[in-house]
């Protein structure tokens, strides 16, 4: 007897030998159970990854996933409207639908809102690049608006990708476009500041969706393609896994941003100057936001109100203290900022 989702899911499935030395942020990998979960973010211990389950399979499930029942952890229906489940309750909920998960023994320091999870439990990983070749030939629609999106914005398609529920094969009736650039953060920052100025000065290309303005998400034939960046190399990465001390657990900080370079990736990471830490002037000092719903939103010059922890990094043999903010709320944008963005 056919098995669809077999089928569908043996044409995109990769090896996990395949995976390389690190689990890259935007991926999708299968776990054991059947669940699709998502990576967020490059801080991941060796044989171990952060990330969400997105879909686990739910016999009452009211998502059709190769013609296999499935429930999303992430969204809901709610009075006929599609909302966001907050990150809390989605944490909690992995628990409840997946007893193979060992309960946390503590919080990491680094998220609040991810769960780690161990490889041995994946049967493979979906690659974003052979992922939109497959798609592009599946659905002939997504692959003209993915060709135009690559002229459009000057990027080859060697260097796109897709994730979200395009990589493991599936189209949503109301589908959006994961859409994820690889490169150089030179050669990504240029890609994002052609897609601030399309989101800041025309309001057809202008994306607002779950109640706000998405910078880099902007229309295309009137569906949203959703942005991604990833590092090419693994040399590019700021952050990847590394020692972490906690300092302390909450202060107020200001800064103005300098360089926003990193500020499209998952974590956000930006370099503060004039910065103050519970009322005292320190040096220039690196932000890490862990939250991906605010990529893409922050510019130089910009003055932030920050609650934070103070951490210590050991990176690549050198020590430096960090601010992290874990939510979008945690951050708020003063009323008089230093700059305007000029694209």
């Amino acid at each position: 007897m056919r098995d669809e989702w077999r089928d569908e899911i043996d044409k995109l499935v990769q090896p996990l030998d395949t995976l390389g030395p690190v689990v890259w942020d935007t991926t999708y990998l299968l776990k054991k159970t059947g669940a699709f979960v998502y990576t967020e973010g490059y801080f991941n211990p060796p044989g171990h990854f952060y990330g969400k389950i997105i879909n686990y399979p739910d016999p009452n499930g009211d998502i059709m996933i190769h013609e296999r029942p499935y429930t999303s952890i992430t969204k809901a229906y709610i009075d006929g409207e599609h909302v966001m489940i907050p990150h809390d309750q989605q944490i909690e909920h992995h628990y409840e639908i997946d007893k193979t998960l060992p309960p946390p023994t503590h919080k990491p320091i680094i998220t609040e809102f991810h769960v780690l999870f161990d490889l041995k439990d994946f049967d493979g990983w979906f690659k974003d690049k052979h992922s939109r070749s497959r798609i592009m030939e599946k659905f002939p629609k997504i692959g003209q608006d993915i060709e135009e999106v690559s002229k459009l914005l000057d990027v080859p398609m060697e260097r796109l990708g897709v994730t979200g529920s395009l990589s493991y094969g599936r189209m949503e009736d109301d589908e959006d476009i994961d859409l994820v650039f690889f490169g150089s953060p030179e050669q990504n920052l240029e890609v994002a500041k052609k897609i601030w100025k399309m989101t800041y000065g025309d309001p057809d290309r202008k994306c607002i969706e779950f109640g706000k303005f998405w910078p880099i998400r902007f229309m295309h034939n009137d569906i949203i393609i959703c942005t991604f960046f990833a590092y090419e190399k693994l040399e590019d990465i700021p952050l990847i896994y590394c020692e972490v001390e906690l300092i302390k657990e909450s202060v107020e900080a200001y800064g103005t941003i300098k360089d926003n370079t990193h500020s499209i990736y998952m974590p956000l990471i930006m370099e503060l100057e004039e910065v103050s830490i519970d009322g005292e002037e320190t040096d220039n000092i690196p932000l890490i936001i862990y939250d991906g719903s605010i990529r893409g939103e922050f510019f130089n010059g910009e003055r932030l109100k920050i609650e934070a922890r103070l951490l210590k990094l050991k990176l690549y043999g050198k020590e430096t203290r960090a601010l992290l903010s874990v939510d979008a709320d945690q951050i708020e944008k003063e009323r008089f900022s230093k700059g305007v963005p000029v694209f």
